[in-house]
């Protein structure tokens, strides 16, 4: 089945802070996330917070150069869902990746994730038959 986009015109959608917690949470959808999440800065640059009495740890990912995340719903605000159609509502272009009780190790988990998508690119990019290198 194919889906379409639908994109607001005008400005560009707004842009979203992206959390990846170290937990499951049965809600899907907009949350007043500073309200429950208060964020320090470490001495590394790494972030750290508390969630329900629970220590996290943190660090912000940006998405690989060219990537940028789409938030996107079914259908209209405010309108039933229509089959085939989504609605662009947000932009991101970095995920804080958090831990539970340490910061995640750079280049683990979903930093390596992220390395994907380049690595992707240049083993997919056109090889040209000539050599860089002269023979002698």
């Amino acid at each position: 089945m194919a889906v379409r986009v639908r994109v607001p015109p005008g400005a560009d959608p707004e842009p979203l802070p992206v959390q990846l917690l170290p937990c499951r949470i049965q809600h899907d959808g907009p949350a007043p996330v500073a309200a429950f999440l208060r964020v320090r800065p470490g001495p590394e640059g790494e972030l750290w917070a508390s969630f329900r009495g629970r220590r996290l740890g943190g660090r912000e990912l940006p998405l690989p150069p060219g990537y940028r995340g789409l938030l996107l719903r079914e259908g209209e605000p405010g309108e039933p869902p229509e089959a085939g159609w989504v609605t662009l509502t947000g932009s991101f272009g970095t995920i804080t990746d958090w831990g539970a009780d340490t910061a995640p190790t750079p280049g683990r988990g979903l930093a390596r994730a992220l390395q994907w998508g380049p690595l992707a690119q240049a083993l997919h990019a056109p090889v040209s038959d000539v050599s860089d290198e002269e023979e002698p």
